[in-house]
């Protein structure tokens, strides 16, 4: 249990650090110093080194996304109309808010600094599961909307990966807005989410007003 214990604290730790300052900028001494351990100590717990830890840890948080995304999802499913709209709407500010509610993933820093630092093949792997922990479940609330047939002609063709991907990027671009910005206008990250998800679903022109 100890062991276990120890363990696991460092692996939190890891993936605190590398969450905020990325794969290259950390080695496995800020590791051990942010522990209180020797650094021939941290290599008991990680024995095959630095890329690995990376990996263990990076796809660990992914998996818990993809859980929260999911059930986050489906419990807004659950509770929302029948409305092809409605349903939308409350399954992606559902997804919205688990991510908000969790540390940022620093997806653009992952793909164009973390991953070209890593042996292709683990790079490949965790490239995978990033996909399928994120983008899956977003892009199956675009696609099961696409399947009701209840979309407009234009937008039916949509690539769900498409807006699926857009709708992450645009959660982890409100994340670097100072918290000003959200003082002086009376809002919330989260409210700001639910307007862009509105957009995503009913657009800016009214066309009853053309």
């Amino acid at each position: 249990m100890i062991e276990t214990e120890a363990r696991e604290r460092v692996l939190n730790v890891a993936e605190r650090l590398f969450s905020e300052r990325g794969y290259a900028a950390v080695t496995l001494r800020d590791i051990a110093d942010a522990l209180g351990i020797k650094q021939a100590s941290l290599y008991y717990h990680v024995p095959q080194g630095k890329q690995a830890l990376f990996a263990e840890v990076t796809e660990r948080g992914l998996h818990r996304h993809q859980h929260g995304l999911e059930q986050s999802i489906s419990a807004a499913a659950a509770t929302a109309g029948s409305a092809i709209g409605e349903q939308m709407r409350a399954q992606l500010n559902a997804a919205a808010h688990w991510l908000l509610s969790q540390p940022p993933l620093n997806l653009s820093r992952m793909t164009t600094s973390d991953m070209p630092e890593l042996d292709q093949e683990v790079a490949r792997q965790l490239e995978q599961t990033a996909y399928q922990s994120l983008m899956i479940p977003l892009a199956n609330i675009f696609r099961q909307a696409a399947h009701s047939g209840k979309l407009r002609r234009d937008a039916a063709g949509v690539a769900p990966e498409l807006m699926a991907g857009t709708l992450l990027a645009s959660v982890e671009s409100l994340r670097h807005l100072r918290e000003e910005y959200f003082t002086r206008g009376a809002s919330t990250r989260e409210s700001q989410v639910a307007q862009l998800i509105d957009v995503f679903i009913y657009g800016l022109v009214d066309q009853h007003q053309e």
